[in-house]
């Protein structure tokens, strides 16, 4: 605030900005929050699977019967846990900044994983801290890393909606934009992405 004099409708304003940004920031910091763990629970499901003792005796039934036993909590059904496991395929390289950053460490051990190599990667930081896990549903089914990463730049870029996200998809801007290989994501304007190439154009 300045120094000038506080008059009635200045102590309104403020507290009414006050409030919107500390109300940004919990929406901000509840989306990171949900998405981490989203993330964490796909990485136990996929742990479990790996390596869990009693894994055969569940099979194919896991995530039906995980849905069954997790009824306590909201949202967990098996079409969540379904997506869980497949966010945490699709984003093994997460591992890293969740450990360092957010002190997201799994119950009873250190996140260790394998990374898988793919060519072109936003940030870790910017997945988790600009996109929603509502987003990152949208994501899940592109298999195509370069594609998926073209729309991931684009929800960051122009803080796309959920709805304007889907609406992209459907209609194949990827494809109509002709992003067909990484030499092509360089005419997209990634100066302030901070991407990340093996490739390194």
């Amino acid at each position: 605030m300045s120094n000038n004099k506080l008059n009635f409708g200045s102590l309104v304003s403020v507290i009414e900005q006050t409030h919107q940004h500390f109300q940004q920031q919990a929406v901000n910091a509840l989306n990171v929050s949900l998405t981490v763990r989203n993330w964490l629970v796909g990485y136990y499901i996929v742990t479990f699977e790996q390596k869990g003792e009693d894994r055969a005796a569940y099979g194919s039934k896991l995530l039906s019967n995980l849905a069954e036993s997790s009824k306590n909590i909201k949202g967990f059904d098996e079409r969540s846990f379904r997506n869980f496991r497949m966010f945490y395929k699709l984003y093994p390289y997460l591992q890293t900044y969740i450990a360092k950053n957010l002190s997201a460490m799994p119950i009873g051990g250190s996140l260790t994983t394998e990374s898988k190599s793919l060519d072109f990667l936003v940030l870790a930081e910017k997945i988790i801290s600009q996109l929603s896990y509502t987003h990152i549903e949208q994501l899940l089914p592109i298999q195509d890393p370069l594609k998926r990463a073209f729309y991931e730049v684009e929800c960051i870029k122009g803080i796309c909606s959920v709805r304007e996200l889907k609406r992209q998809i459907n209609s194949l801007y990827f494809e109509r934009c002709g992003m067909n290989n990484v030499k092509d994501m360089q005419l997209v304007d990634f100066s302030e992405m901070s991407m990340l190439s093996n490739n390194d154009f």
